[in-house]
């Protein structure tokens, strides 16, 4: 809508000196017109405010449009300029991390270095060569030391008992006790009761020991059937002292003085003895 002159005429106004003059709107866009009416003659004109040619070139659709697109780019700069703020505040924000973050990577690259400085050599060349460890020391076999009374228990015999005390799971201390105990280390000794050799085996016992493959009458059978038999009685009864008495008196001897509440003699105590002296002399 563009501003056009306008004329109307209406009756005098009366009681006014002067031409009266108001502002009314003309369209839209903000333009507006000046109505004029005059005394003397009645007459009422409408012209537009200002100069008509340059209001219409500058609100025309063309004018609008052109300003739009100067605008756009505008726009344009003040958005990409705002980002560009915004990155450098977050940098700023998200930097002393960054630093901390390259810092700690920095000291775990040092002590990489410092442990692998520290790590030795490990190429062949510099291996040093594995230190044999020193063989277990072989179980002594013989001693001399094994007597009693003046009686050495021969080499062999020592090996026989040695192996036997092995084989049956009998202390060799608690064997050599027995040995020395009963026959002083004398495998040809013979008591007034029949017993026999070093261990002295009761005759009563030969047969069934001679079914086991066993012969009580040989230095080596007498030993290993009086170990057999000390092994029987300590499986039994769980004790030395015990296992002694029943080695001594026979089982049913042996539960006849438990039965009486004795549970030690003379002869287990003896055994006992020896057994601590043959534990220390083995042990030295």
């Amino acid at each position: 809508m563009t501003a056009t002159k306008i004329r109307s005429r209406t009756g005098n106004l009366r009681g006014m000196k002067k031409p009266w003059e108001f502002d009314i709107p003309l369209d839209h866009e903000g333009m507006t017109v000046r109505h004029t009416a005059n005394n003397a003659t009645g007459a009422r004109t409408t012209r537009p405010v200002g100069h008509v040619s340059s209001q219409k070139k500058r609100y025309s659709p063309k004018h609008l449009r052109m300003h739009r697109i100067a605008v756009r780019p505008s726009l344009l700069l003040l958005a990409l300029l705002a980002a560009f703020l915004l990155g450098i505040t977050i940098g700023l924000v998200t930097r002393p991390t960054t630093t901390a973050l390259a810092a700690s990577d920095d000291v775990s690259h040092v002590e990489t270095v410092q442990q692998a400085s520290a790590t030795p050599d490990e190429s062949p060349a510099h291996e040093a060569a594995p230190i044999a460890a020193d063989p277990a020391p072989e179980p002594v076999r013989h001693r001399d030391d094994i007597t009693s009374e003046g009686r050495l228990l021969s080499f062999d015999l020592q090996e026989v008992m040695q192996d036997c005390c092995e084989k049956y799971n009998v202390p060799y201390a608690l064997a050599l006790a027995i040995a020395e105990v009963e026959s002083h280390f004398d495998p040809d000794a013979k008591s007034s009761t029949n017993d026999f050799g070093l261990m002295q085996i009761n005759a009563i016992n030969l047969d069934w020991l001679r079914d086991m493959g066993m012969d009580p009458l040989t230095p080596a059978g007498n030993i290993e059937s009086g170990v057999y038999i000390i092994a029987q009685h300590l499986q039994a009864y769980g004790d030395p002292e015990l296992a002694l008495m029943a080695y001594n008196n026979g089982q049913t001897g042996a539960k006849k003085l438990w039965n009486k509440g004795i549970y030690q003699t003379g002869y287990s105590q003896k055994v006992m003895s020896a057994f601590a002296k043959w534990t220390s002399i083995l042990g030295a």
